[in-house]
């Protein structure tokens, strides 16, 4: 029985050399680019407007309802608070932005389809990058992670 256990330490402690393995063809990470600790971790001043906002009727001859989705910014640079409206549901969720080494800039973009909205950041050559799909269907919320992003440092 010792013997197993000590193959088996070995192993693994033999297995934590390697290359990583390659990612899945489905994969949706996406590096963004080297990055230096330049922007502090905690706002001086939060801001209490949405620095990101978006809003669609709904069609209800009875009722005023509207799809709509904010972002606030909160203490934490660079996380932010996302509060999502569909007709009488209110919801929050966290957004949280890679640090690419400048003050994030969120934008909220119209989706394909009716009631849903993608939620992005512009990197370093004002290019929206997406990241995650809001939608509201047949009285659900969904928030779909769209692409995952890995910012790295050069040594």
């Amino acid at each position: 029985m010792k013997r197993l256990v000590y193959f088996i330490a070995a192993a693994t402690l033999t297995g934590c050399g390697e290359t990583a393995p390659k990612q899945p063809a489905g994969d949706t990470t996406a590096t963004v680019r080297s990055v230096t600790e330049t922007v502090p971790l905690k706002r001086a001043d939060v801001k209490k407007a949405a620095v990101a906002s978006h809003s669609e009727k709904i069609a209800n001859p009875l009722n005023d309802w509207k799809f709509a989705v904010q972002v606030f910014e909160t203490e934490n640079t660079f996380r932010y608070l996302m509060k999502i409206e569909y007709e009488e549901m209110r919801e929050q969720d966290t957004l949280k932005i890679p640090n690419l080494g400048f003050e994030p800039r969120v934008e909220i973009r119209k989706g394909d389809e009716p009631q849903t909205c993608i939620i992005g950041f512009l990197d370093k050559e004002n290019k929206f990058r997406e990241y995650k799909k809001v939608s509201a269907r047949n009285n659900n919320l969904k928030i779909t992670t769209l692409r995952h992003y890995a910012v790295y440092q050069k040594s």
